[in-house]
């Protein structure tokens, strides 16, 4: 009698059609990285946006990025174009941190398999990361959550911590602190182009515009 009871739990928790029919595949960043769509990945350190704008350039899909004014008016669409579709990348700029999270859950749970990135002032508590994996989960994108404050336990499927490396070619030092299924790991990633005296490589990302006269 216990075991038909069972059952009868097991049968009464839904399992969504299209998570049974479609299993989207992992995003490829190259060097055998790869991030799992339909979850939501946490990034620190000071090369944590270019680690997302080479995720969403991956991705090949719409990208929003969701941030504060002060963080949003500082993206250069002319140096991101060198890496992404301009045309496919949605701004959008809360006023609190409540907009922020509302703005991403939204986006996450939309149908199409948007890339999101959201630019966190701080940090995620549990409860606030749990939301947004469900919403990742519903819509089957993949969130970035850049977080610029020390990170907590939460439900992200990855963490990662990504800081520049001095070389003569732009190089970043990718390290994966956390991952539920053992993504650990630590690699040394490169942008390589063409450098001509006084100019700046060719793949250089210029993050932030340049100061007004």
């Amino acid at each position: 009698m216990g075991q038909v009871k069972t059952i009868q739990a097991e049968l009464q928790t839904p399992i969504p059609l299209g998570a049974i029919l479609h299993r989207p595949k992992a995003l490829d960043l190259g060097a055998g990285i790869q991030l799992r769509r339909g979850r939501v990945h946490e990034v620190t350190g000071a090369g944590a946006d270019m680690f997302a704008v080479l995720a969403a350039a991956a991705h090949e899909q719409s990208l929003l990025w969701i941030g504060l004014h002060r963080d949003i008016v500082t993206l250069n669409p002319a140096g991101l174009q060198a890496h992404l579709k301009i045309e496919q990348m949605i701004l959008v700029e809360a006023v609190s941190r409540g907009e922020l999270l509302w703005a991403a859950d939204q986006a996450l749970r939309a149908p199409g398999g948007f890339c999101v990135i959201l630019d966190m002032p701080d940090t995620l508590s549990l409860k606030e990361s749990r939301r947004l994996q469900l919403a990742a989960e519903q819509g089957g994108g993949i969130g970035l959550i850049l977080l610029r404050g020390p990170a907590n336990t939460t439900a992200a499927q990855t963490r990662w911590d990504c800081q520049p490396f001095c070389a003569e070619q732009p190089a970043w030092d990718w390290t994966c602190l956390k991952g539920k299924n053992g993504e650990t790991g630590r690699w040394r990633m490169t942008r390589k182009g063409p450098q001509k005296r006084g100019q700046n490589a060719k793949d250089t990302l210029h993050m932030a515009t340049a100061a007004s006269a």
